[in-house]
């Protein structure tokens, strides 16, 4: 058992090899490059849809100093007059 599957290994890399042989240095770059553009993008759709789900849930959370009337937020940071105001 062991040895048929050294030997499907071992074919497997035969073929590969002759594949690469036959196709060229241009053409196993070019699929190269396309393979690590496609990982590069699954990867970087798998990270932003999980920022945008934590993004989410914080937003569905909230905040405890800020009130919400309707979908505006009014943080209570907002409320009073400001050192820099320079209204009289």
């Amino acid at each position: 058992m062991v040895e048929k599957v050294f030997a499907a290994i071992g074919l497997a890399v035969c073929v590969a090899l002759l594949l690469g042989m036959l196709m060229g240095r241009g053409r196993i770059a070019q699929m190269l490059q396309r393979t690590r553009s496609a990982w590069r993008w699954s990867r970087q759709r798998r990270s932003a849809q999980r920022e945008a789900v934590e993004v989410i849930e914080r937003a569905r959370r909230g905040a405890p100093n800020v009130r919400r009337e309707g979908n505006v937020y009014r943080p209570s940071s907002f409320n009073g007059r400001r050192a820099d105001d320079h209204q009289e």
